[in-house]
């Protein structure tokens, strides 16, 4: 290679080379004068909404119902109930007869007389005596926190194993010496409450469940030496108010409750939130005037939000492949309801299983599952059930259901019983010999507007309703586990 030919290779090197290095400094210096990368919305992005203070006001609302499901419907369950003439904390109220239609209960049965409880252990420990099962009668049940999370179990499935005690209620943080002789139960929150059902065994009658319900006792540890008599108040003639509300006052419920009851590491988040629309402990909740607006129509989304959540719930869970019905008791990965992992407060799943049930067992299995729910997702047809139309269910004569079996038709919009004429809700095994009955043994039950003609004894009415259907099996049998036994679909009449 000539000096002269490699002289000319390097000069053509060092003029790209230059080149290269000034691209390089213009680019540099554009960059320089250019937004820098993030840090603010695209260029072609607006405020979507007028007044972000009422947005967050309408977020917060709507989170705030959905967070808060377990704990507003005891509360409203608590409120509700306390309104009754003679009721008080450490008062039994019992219902010494079935319910009512028009007494307004989240999911409640109308078989078997209920029996329930409140009491606030900021005032100190509270003992409850349980009686143990007779040849006539035991108790089904158990004792809530301000949550719903159950505490305590009463009955065969509970702490006393049937055979009764006493159970000592304690509140948080009770350091106090514990006297022997009890089921010791630690409560997470101070306000408590219990609801319990006397099932009726070996052809009893509902006198005899109710003289058992009567052996039930309550009272302060304070008086244990020496208690008075346990007051029980009968509910069933009071119309009583008990269902959650979807209005500025469900705000005011979350605010009640959180004004009593321990923070819990998980609810800290929510906490904050909360304050930032006026509901903090210890200040009274009184939002501006012109956020009302915007919070309540978070907490009705929230509602219509839970209704949603519900439907896709129980058409996931159907029991029988090749049938309509839905197992609605869907329990979280521990088999229990509190929805709480390692890693997550599952905060819509959990707003989906308490907005239409309460009082669900702390843990959930086939072992230990007293009583099962079925819920029909949709006719023979595959048709979602209809307000206004006649529906026929053929309950076979040979129900695996070791105690009895009942169906119940709430109104889909509220999950309360349809107040009617007939003051009747359901139909149940106890009710057979009132009935027609096929020749087979099974019996047609029928629900909607108007009675078949002649099988008025046979019908539930809805009164126009949009019915919402539950099956229960008292003591399922190997044949419900292991799904030998099926349930016929719901058929539409007219």
């Amino acid at each position: 290679m000539s000096a002269a030919f490699r002289n000319t290779i390097l000069s053509t090197k060092t003029v790209a080379l230059a080149v290269g290095i000034a691209a390089l400094c213009a680019g540099s210096i554009t960059s320089a004068q250019t937004e820098p990368l993030g840090g603010q919305p695209p260029a072609d992005a607006k405020q979507s909404v007028s007044d972000l203070d009422a947005q967050v006001a309408y977020q917060r609302a709507f989170e705030a119902v959905l967070w808060a499901m377990p704990a507003s419907a005891i509360y409203r369950l608590r409120v509700g109930m306390l309104e009754a003439p003679g009721m008080a904390d450490n008062v039994i109220a019992a219902s010494f007869a079935p319910l009512a239609t028009k007494q307004e209960f989240i999911t409640p049965n109308q078989t078997t007389p209920y029996t329930a409880a409140f009491s606030d252990l900021r005032n100190g420990p509270v003992v409850l005596e349980v009686p143990a099962k007779t040849d006539k009668a035991v108790l089904y049940g158990q004792i809530v926190d301000a949550w719903q999370a159950t505490i305590a179990g009463v009955g065969p499935v509970g702490e006393d194993k049937g055979a009764g005690g006493k159970y000592l209620l304690l509140p948080p943080g009770y350091k106090e010496a514990i006297p022997a002789g009890y089921f010791v139960i630690r409560s997470s929150s101070f306000r408590i409450t219990f609801a319990f059902r006397a099932i009726q065994l070996g052809g009893a009658t509902v006198a005899d469940a109710n003289a058992y319900t009567k052996l039930l006792k309550m009272y302060p540890l304070s008086e244990a030496a020496d208690p008075k008599p346990t007051r029980f108040v009968d509910i069933r003639p009071h119309t009583l108010h008990t269902l959650p509300f979807y209005d500025i006052r469900a705000l005011q419920d979350i605010h009640d409750v959180i004004s009593v009851e321990p923070v819990q590491p998980r609810d800290k988040v929510m906490m904050g939130m909360l304050a930032t629309i006026g509901i903090e402990p210890g200040k009274p909740f009184n939002p501006p005037e012109k956020l009302k607006a915007a919070m309540e129509k978070g907490v009705a989304d929230a509602y219509y939000y839970m209704q949603n959540l519900d439907t896709k719930l129980f058409a996931s869970h159907l029991y029988w492949p090749d049938r309509h019905w839905s197992f609605v008791m869907v329990t979280d990965a521990n088999h229990g309801f509190e929805f709480v992992t390692d890693d997550a407060v599952q905060i819509d799943k959990r707003a989906a299983a308490w907005f239409f049930f309460t009082f669900y067992p702390k843990v959930l299995t086939e072992q230990q599952a007293g009583t099962v729910y079925l819920a029909p997702v949709a006719d023979t047809a595959g048709q979602p059930l209809q307000a206004g139309k006649t529906y026929k269910l053929r309950v076979p004569k040979d129900v695996p259901a070791k105690e009895f079996w009942s169906l119940t038709v709430y109104d889909r919009a509220t999950w309360a019983f349809i107040n009617n004429p007939l003051d009747r809700a359901g139909l149940d095994s106890f009710k057979k010999d009132t009935m027609k009955v096929n020749a087979d043994g099974s019996v047609d039950l029928y629900f909607g507007p108007n009675a078949p003609a002649g099988l008025e004894s046979n019908w539930i009415p809805t009164m126009d309703k949009e019915p919402y259907v539950w099956l229960r099996l008292y003591g399922p049998e190997e044949a419900f586990w292991s799904k030998a036994f099926k349930m016929p679909d719901v058929e539409m009449v007219n």
